[in-house]
């Protein structure tokens, strides 16, 4: 009898020891295809791809100040740029401004892992984030960053990147995006060119064409396909690119921006520019009264907008005088 139960407890035990066994194997290899794609080390370091950040097409900013749009016109992508602001209106992004960005982001440590599910997306401020950078790389692959809120006991930040399953834990980047505005992002400059990806640059007036440019196998050349100097169109260029506003005009009420959209329905001049970021057409014309209910002192200059535009850029009556040349005084 004792020996029967002997053999029927070591039956026992060797069944469940087995059972064991096929539970941790198969539990091994359920939990290494989950985790076959994602280098854990790598994640822990930095979970953001920057080396796919290093050539860059465009960058969209939203935070509590806005939405703001850049554009590289660099031919390949380099961060260095120069960096064109398109939205909230055009003008020419600071120097420095996507490389600070990119390398704050290179150095991110991430101190634990949060499932990706709606209550965390919810507590940590994800749904309604602080901040959302929205990166298009040369190869038109978008990354979406968002960052939740900052923890003021522990110190620390939420990101949900759109290429991870998680949420992560992170110590705050190094500057606080959250609460740039357009006076930190973009310079008193409108215009960000790029010779090497300009095709073409064209002025016109209410009577026509009054001045154009193209850029044929290389060479600058004017409407009739005559070769132009290439000092004079590099001094033509620098001049575009010196074109300052004295004064940008956002949030306006109804009154003043049915005021500006009237007087932009017949622009004295149009700009048109094409390259490599496609075309742009700007609307510039004269304001010579003031607008209503704005304490402007300038009784006399130009507001510069592209279509659909929300706010507007103000130009002194030199600034467009800039533009004002013959394509014969280039030659």
């Amino acid at each position: 009898m004792k020996s029967l139960l002997r053999s029927t407890l070591s039956t026992a035990l060797l069944f469940i020891f087995g059972f064991i066994l096929v539970f941790i194997s198969l539990f091994a290899e359920i939990f290494e295809g989950q985790t076959d794609d994602i280098d854990l080390a790598q994640i822990y370091a930095n979970p953001i791809p920057t080396i796919e950040l290093q050539h860059l097409k465009s960058l969209k900013i939203s935070n509590k100040q806005g939405q703001f749009l850049m554009e590289n016109t660099h031919m390949s992508g380099d961060l260095s740029g120069p960096w064109q602001l398109t939205e909230p209106q055009p003008l020419r992004v600071r120097s420095d401004i996507v490389e600070k960005i990119v390398d704050a982001l290179n150095i991110i440590r991430v101190r634990s892992f949060h499932k990706l599910e709606p209550i965390n997306i919810t507590s940590f401020s994800l749904d309604n984030p602080t901040l959302t950078l929205l990166f298009t790389n040369d190869k038109d692959k978008s990354f979406e960053i968002k960052m939740g809120l900052i923890n003021p006991i522990d110190n620390s930040s939420y990101l949900q990147l759109s290429t991870q399953n998680q949420i992560y834990q992170i110590d705050p980047i190094e500057i606080s995006l959250e609460s740039y505005d357009l006076s930190l992002i973009a310079e008193s400059r409108v215009f960000a060119l790029n010779e090497e990806t300009l095709f073409s640059i064209e002025f016109l007036s209410e009577r026509g064409s009054e001045f154009k440019v193209q850029k044929k196998d290389g060479t600058w050349v004017d409407q009739n396909n005559m070769g132009l100097n290439t000092i004079k169109i590099k001094k033509f260029l620098q001049r575009l690119e010196d074109i300052k506003s004295f004064s940008i005009l956002s949030d306006l009420n109804e009154t003043q921006k049915e005021f500006i959209s009237k007087l932009l329905e017949t622009p004295a001049y149009t700009l048109k520019i094409i390259s490599g970021l496609g075309s742009k057409s700007y609307s510039i014309t004269e304001v010579k009264n003031g607008i209503p209910g704005l304490p402007i002192n300038k009784n006399n200059f130009f507001i510069l907008a592209q279509s659909e535009s929300t706010s507007f850029i103000l130009l002194d009556r030199d600034q467009v005088r800039a533009l004002m040349i013959k394509s014969n005084e280039l030659k």
